[in-house]
């Protein structure tokens, strides 16, 4: 029972469940969304702003690609593929020491990555109804955008966010230091020129 307390507070600390959750339900949606509508079905959620529209991007992140199918595929794979094997080394190495603000953006980051890469690997035309491998989007904020994302997409930006607010708060903390530092290192100066001038008397 002690090993299991141990094991389940490890497994919330990692937060390796936030990537369990996020790459979870990246594929659900896109599974029931497949399995329900018909490519290019919009179904309107809120008027002049929300919709559920199903597509095929063979681009990256957002629509962003170099224009063709395979290269876009490739390049996704290749880059998403070493992107996550980096994050997952470098947590396996540094999960003990690392801090909560870097391990949440973490795995979100690579809940998207693997998420997306995914629908490239194993996604075929004949699945998803396009003519071309792809990652499933649905998101549609129509009325203030024109890219249609999803949840990996969704995952990928919050973590880069919370990513940035950790190297601000870092950042922070280590200008707060410094006048700290100094203060110390001053401090041993003053000290060290006190002991040198009351050698200084004695030899008088």
């Amino acid at each position: 029972m002690e090993k299991f307390k141990n094991g389940l507070k490890w497994f919330l600390k990692s937060f390796i469940w936030l990537f369990i959750l996020g790459i979870g339900v990246d594929i659900l949606s896109k599974n029931i969304i497949v399995n329900t509508m018909t490519l290019d079905q919009k179904i309107i959620l809120i008027p002049n702003f929300l919709a559920i529209h199903y597509t095929v991007n063979n681009g990256a992140a957002f629509s962003m690609g170099v224009g063709n199918n395979v290269a876009n595929m490739i390049i996704y794979i290749v880059i998403a593929g070493l992107a996550s094997a980096g994050i997952i080394f470098y947590f396996v190495k540094n999960e003990k020491k690392m801090s909560k603000l870097l391990k949440a953006p973490l795995m979100l980051i690579l809940a998207g990555a693997l998420g997306n890469m995914i629908d490239r690997i194993f996604y075929a035309e004949s699945y998803t109804g396009a003519s071309y491998r792809g990652v499933v989007d649905f998101i549609d904020f129509f009325g203030i955008w024109n890219a249609i994302f999803n949840v990996a997409d969704i995952c990928i930006v919050v973590g880069a966010i919370l990513m940035i607010v950790y190297i601000i708060v870092e950042e922070v903390k280590e200008r707060k230091a410094k006048p700290k530092q100094k203060v110390v290192v001053e401090k041993q100066v003053s000290k060290t020129e006190k002991e040198m001038q009351i050698e200084k008397d004695t030899d008088k």
